[in-house]
């Protein structure tokens, strides 16, 4: 495959998983973790902790896709 294409894949996978894992990490329940008040604090920590596992999800779909074209090819 090519690298460009590889690479537009990625970057339209990273927002239709965004879009997944936000809604997942909504699930959570952080405000126990946190003090009365520290609301922006708890919305800070669901934007990083969700970017940060749709950066892994979305890195490891590519590596199977770049994995399986490399084998077939």
């Amino acid at each position: 495959m090519d690298a460009n294409l590889l690479n537009i894949i990625e970057f339209f996978l990273f927002f239709v998983v965004f879009g997944f894992v936000f809604q997942a990490f909504n699930a959570f329940d952080l405000s126990k973790f946190f003090k009365k008040g520290y609301t922006w604090q708890i919305q800070v920590i669901y934007i990083l902790s969700t970017i940060v596992f749709t950066y892994l999800t979305v890195k490891a779909f590519m590596n199977l896709i770049y994995l399986s074209t490399e084998i077939f090819s």
